[in-house]
């Protein structure tokens, strides 16, 4: 095929992946049924919308007290979080108490306040005004990420009420949100692993401020997420070797098992720096290891 031809086929390919998005669920003309996970009566949801199976170990209790430790933190929260008291946040952050509380767990209540105002969301819409729109109209036109977007849409959270159904109102949300990111930062565009930040920010964020939260993740320099994603890794290659050195220097005959077995870092770090620790590889087919020491049980605390 031809340059021009290639041109056109992809532009062919990106108005028929929009137009699945903005037909939405209701008027998809057909969903393929491995496209909806199932859900049966043995699944049950948790209060933040994932969908487990009921044949796992009852943890009801564990529920209800983390329930009860959540609300008696919910009331300092609310207080720090009132509209008229922002100099009770500024001097919280200030004094170091903001990142106690932080280390201590948000509450789910008022979880996308606390990431709103960490992320400085408002402050960026104000100074970006109308440029979401700007963004999400060229990703639709130009966007050269839009088939694996739409691809990743549907493997992101396929076990949580939000974005269980095919283009159902999150997924649609994700899908423009990524989208718009792609031709917003030419420099990452869309890279595998930004879908579940992205969707989590959803989760407690309306579509613009999920964008925003997403992008200050990336750009602001106390996040720093860029250099993750840009070509080449940079920053992820850099937080390999300093895991390696940590590892090797506080676990050793642990870091000399997994170098025994052909455990390489890259296997689980890669999900957890590119995703913030959202995911996992699973280790249970390793062979258990036996013989560490009773100090090498004992992982340090680290700073940020």
């Amino acid at each position: 095929m031809t340059e021009e031809e290639l041109l056109v086929k992809a532009a062919e390919e990106r108005a028929a992946i929009v137009n699945k998005y903005d037909r939405g669920r209701e008027n998809a003309e057909q969903i393929d049924p491995w496209e909806d996970p199932g859900f049966e009566i043995y699944h049950v949801t948790d209060r933040y919308g994932f969908i487990h199976d009921k044949r796992l170990p009852a943890s009801q209790r564990v529920e209800v007290r983390d329930k009860e430790l959540e609300n008696s933190r919910l009331k300092k929260w609310s207080k720090m979080l009132h509209p008229n008291s922002t100099k009770v946040w500024d001097k919280d952050m200030k004094s170091g108490k903001l990142k106690k509380r932080l280390y201590k767990g948000v509450p789910d209540a008022v979880r996308g306040e606390v990431w709103s105002r960490l992320l400085h969301i408002k402050k960026t819409k104000e100074e970006q005004i109308g440029k979401y729109e700007e963004m999400r109209k060229l990703a639709r036109l130009w966007s050269p990420d839009l088939r694996q977007i739409d691809l990743d849409v549907n493997r992101t959270y396929r076990d949580h009420l939000m974005f269980r159904e095919r283009y159902g109102l999150k997924q649609q949300a994700l899908f423009h949100v990524l989208g718009a990111y792609s031709v917003y930062n030419s420099e990452i565009g869309y890279c595998q692993g930004m879908s579940q930040i992205a969707a989590l920010l959803l989760m407690y964020l309306n579509e613009e401020d999920a964008f925003w939260g997403l992008s200050n993740l990336m750009a602001d320099p106390k996040w720093a997420m860029h250099g993750f994603f840009i070509p080449g890794f940079p920053k992820l290659l850099r937080f390999q070797q300093q895991h390696d050195k940590i590892f090797a220097k506080f676990l050793p005959k642990l870091k000399k098992h997994f170098d025994r077995q052909n455990i390489d870092a890259g296997l689980y770090t890669l999900k957890w720096f590119f995703q913030c620790f959202l995911d996992r590889v699973s280790l249970a087919q390793l062979k258990p290891f036996r013989g560490y020491s009773k100090e090498d049980r004992h992982t340090p605390t680290l700073k940020y």
